[in-house]
Order: structure tokens, then sequence, then C-alpha cells
């Protein structure tokens, strides 16, 4: 079972996903020009570590087709976390978007295919969704 710690920890992670599009609404112009950029390097850092915790589910059954998959799958959504920085503002948003989509997708199925821990699926699901209503909260605000 899902200690309340970890629940918790995982919605403090939230906080600096709502900092910077609050700060940019707020007050846009006390905005310092780091703003997006460290914010944007927190998002795919984040999708990096997520896409790594489900590695961490996959290793241990690497031996089995089921955990061989979610190896490479964890693998190419660190991969993808990575390219997203290399791509325009927008651009870049939109696939990390995609990315913890893709997470999201990745638990639903280890949770059915792999080792599960009750209440990991259910606080993936919260945080995904609120993370894709940040990005789309940013993409809405002026560049």
């Amino acid at each position: 079972m899902l200690s309340p710690l970890a629940f918790w920890m995982g919605l403090s992670g939230l906080l600096p996903f709502i900092a910077g599009p609050l700060w940019l609404t707020v007050s846009p112009e006390t905005a310092p020009a780091w703003l997006d950029v460290m914010w944007r390097y927190y998002v795919a850092m984040i999708a990096s570590f997520m896409a790594g915790t489900f590695w961490g589910f996959a290793v241990p059954l690497s031996r089995g087709t089921a955990g061989l998959l979610g190896v490479a799958i964890a693998a190419l959504l660190m991969l993808l976390s990575w390219a997203a920085l290399a791509l325009a503002f927008h651009a870049s948003l939109l696939l990390l978007g995609v990315v913890f989509l893709l997470l999201l997708l990745a638990d639903y199925w280890r949770d059915r295919a792999l080792d599960s821990i009750e209440g990991y699926f259910r606080l993936r699901a919260i945080l995904t969704v609120s993370v894709l209503i940040v990005l789309s909260w940013r993409l809405l605000l002026p560049a």
C-alpha cells in the first residue's frame, strides 16, 4: 500500500509546476528571464524521473517479456523527455505533455502486467492530470 508520506510527497512535487505559470499570471513583469527555462527543465526532469520509477518497477522482472518491454518503454520515455529540451518552448511543452500521457498509459499497463503498489496508479493519475492542466495553463500564457 502506498504510504501517506509518498502520497503527500508526490503532491508536493506539483508546487514547482504551479509556481512558474502562477508567477507569470499574477505578476509577469516581475518574472525573471530564466523562469521559463528553469521551469521547463523541472518539467523535463520530473518526466525523466517518472520514467525512471517505471524502469525501477520493470528491472526486477527484466528476465521476462513484460519486464523487458517495461525497461524499453522507460528508456524511450526518458529519451523523449531529454529530447524535448532541444525543441522550441511550445513544442517542448507539447512533447512533455505527450510523455506524461504515455507515462500514465505505461503505468496503467504496469499496474496490470507487473508488480503493483496499491494506490500508486491512483496517485499517478491525479498527478498526471494536474501536470497536464498546468502545462496547458502555461501554453495559454504569452511566451
